[in-house]
């Protein structure tokens, strides 16, 4: 164990959430409710509590009901975790869009329209979002000793496997939440003001002093096998930094550090034409694509708007106004 882990030693955050509770040893498994919600918003929730005391990690996954593959990466880690050997608490809410599940929602959720990864911390008195994040925020975030957000590219949306951390006010969260996606083992890193991404769970928890992150590997509506694999090796990879858990494998190589990513939007409804793929390293001016009409003339020539890697790219023909189109990476 490194000496920057020994401080999570003897650590005993929140073992329970909504009435869901473990007692040494044991793994719970049920559905907590917001309160206030009709029709009723249940999320699956596991507690996993280890015989020994340590962290409790909490753990999300689904904020977007399409990206399944942290869905099935967290159900996993729920199922892999022997209580006995596990040093502190793991609490993990399965699918936090239940709602929007199995419509296949993209993005939001089906009650009001909102993406709940913009609603933090959320309002207990406000609408659907608002109450889910404020509920997961009360319930879920205060009282843990760490965070991960699961990620992966939506039914749309196509990535290179990255982790972002929040620079929050208290430099020691900030450095935790580094750690912490340092060892995810992703090809690409970034740390965000908080202001950046106004809303998000990752950068709220950071605000309250909870290190926290969001990973994110996997795209477009597949549930593939590799991708479930990588991001539950990060999962394990974080426990064992927290010493939770004894190491699974040899450290994965450091991520590329990026100091910005460059978002290109549309500012027009039309048809997407990428000439680039994810992976893809781009020189500012460059042609990433065009936009075109439903007839197929030209409206648009893109270029990139940074020298960088394509680490996000939508891949859907139809894009409407203000929608993201692609996403550079500009390295440290």
């Amino acid at each position: 164990m490194a000496e920057d882990d020994a401080v999570w030693e003897g650590v005993m955050g929140r073992v329970e959430i909504a009435g869901l509770s473990a007692e040494p040893g044991e793994v719970s498994r049920g559905y907590v409710s917001v309160p206030g919600l009709v029709p009723s918003w249940d999320m699956p929730a596991v507690i996993v509590r280890g015989r020994e005391p340590g962290p409790t990690l909490a753990v999300t996954s689904g904020m977007h009901a399409a990206e399944y593959v942290p869905i099935e990466a967290v159900t996993q880690l729920t199922r892999w975790l022997d209580p006995d050997s596990l040093r502190g608490t793991l609490i993990a809410v399965l699918l936090v869009n239940s709602p929007g599940f199995y419509e296949r929602s993209i993005y939001v959720n089906p009650r009001d329209g909102l993406n709940l990864n913009r609603c933090f911390p959320g309002d207990r008195q406000g609408g659907p979002a608002a109450r889910v994040a404020n509920f997961l925020t009360q319930n879920l975030l205060d009282g843990s000793d760490a965070y991960v957000d699961a990620h992966c590219g939506d039914l749309i949306e196509a990535l290179s496997p990255f982790t972002l951390w929040t620079r929050a006010g208290d430099p020691e969260v900030a450095r935790r939440s580094r750690e912490m996606a340092r060892v995810y083992g992703f090809e690409h890193s970034l740390g965000v003001d908080p202001e950046s991404v106004p809303g998000a769970a990752y950068a709220t928890a950071a605000l309250r002093g909870i290190p926290a992150i969001i990973a994110e590997v996997g795209q477009q509506g597949i549930c593939d096998s590799d991708s479930v694999g990588r991001h539950l090796r990060g999962l394990q990879n974080v426990m064992s930094s927290l010493a939770m858990i004894d190491p699974v494998g040899p450290p994965l190589p450091d991520p590329e550090p990026m100091s910005q990513m460059v978002w290109m939007r549309t500012e027009i409804s039309a048809t997407y034409h990428p000439t680039v793929v994810v992976g893809d390293r781009v020189v500012a001016g460059q042609k990433v694509g065009e936009l075109r009409d439903l007839f197929g003339e030209p409206l648009v020539a893109l270029e990139a708007a940074a020298s960088g890697v394509v680490v996000f790219l939508v891949t859907s023909l139809a894009v409407k106004a203000g929608d993201p189109l692609l996403g550079i990476g500009v390295s440290s």
